[in-house]
């Protein structure tokens, strides 16, 4: 449960000392808190409002049924064909992102960005490793797993879900969330298959995903390793994960201002 007033004291202990003028923030949360959609609208849209309704009409059957009151925004990641767009669609349920908001702000920041650590994990990745155009991006901290197909550089599949517990768990997970995604797309058949994990008993983990996957895996070291003087930081998998996925958002949020 968040506790407002040790959420703001916490935020103020870390940032203030390292954010000197600046107020802005690139807010990274649990996906657990909203939903991640990757959508083709054909529908064309003149301005971002045209398009956020049209985004939000074709969602209209997907969303849960607790989602009455919602924020959502949206990137146009692709084009499947003329007239057609490929768009990654973020949705948080309004009341959730106000919390925020308002505790960042009592701290002195404004959230500039938000978004999930799924994907900001993928974009710290994405920054300091070529991964290549088409592969697969498998990601397990703790109990929670992401799974994101790239084809041709453009996002094709995501997927996160909590509650892994063992390689079993993941094995049928992943056939459980593919069923109908790997017959339909012939690239994946040949796609490079990555993964970043924190699990100790890695080598279970990396047999369940490649008979899962059925090709051998690639495994990615924590991108941390990348970071000046990493040697000295302490962390444990949660905190690494979280570090991770919060230079994912940073590099975000320079890339939206850039």
């Amino acid at each position: 449960m968040l506790v407002p007033q040790v959420f703001i004291d916490g935020v103020k202990e870390v940032l203030l000392p390292l954010a000197g003028r600046e107020e802005r923030i690139a807010l990274c949360l649990p996906d657990a808190t909203g939903h991640i959609f990757l959508l083709d609208v054909e529908t064309p849209f003149k301005n971002r409002q045209q398009g956020i309704d049209i985004v939000r009409w074709q969602l209209k059957e997907k969303l849960p049924d607790n989602y009455r009151n919602i924020e959502l925004d949206f990137q146009i990641i692709g084009e499947r064909e003329p007239g057609s767009r490929r768009v990654l669609v973020s949705v948080i349920d309004t009341q959730i992102r106000n919390q925020y908001e308002e505790l960042l702000a009592a701290a002195g920041f404004s959230v500039s960005l938000i978004d999930f650590q799924s994907l900001q994990i993928y974009n710290c990745y994405r920054s300091k490793v070529d991964l290549g155009a088409d592969f697969i991006f498998v990601a397990l901290h703790q109990q929670q797993m992401s799974i994101l197909t790239v084809q041709n550089g453009v996002l094709d599949f995501h997927r996160a879900k909590a509650g892994m517990t063992d390689a079993e768990t993941v094995f049928r997970e992943i056939n459980r969330s593919l069923v109908t995604y790997r017959s339909g797309h012939i690239v994946f058949s040949r796609s490079v298959l990555y993964l970043q994990s924190d699990w100790e008993d890695q080598k279970s983990l990396n047999d369940a995903i490649s008979s899962a996957f059925d090709r051998q895996i690639q495994n990615l070291p924590s991108p941390l390793t990348t970071l000046s003087g990493q040697e000295n930081l302490i962390l444990s998998s949660a905190e690494a994960a979280g570090m991770a996925a919060a230079i994912g958002s940073a590099e975000s949020l320079m890339w939206d201002k850039g």
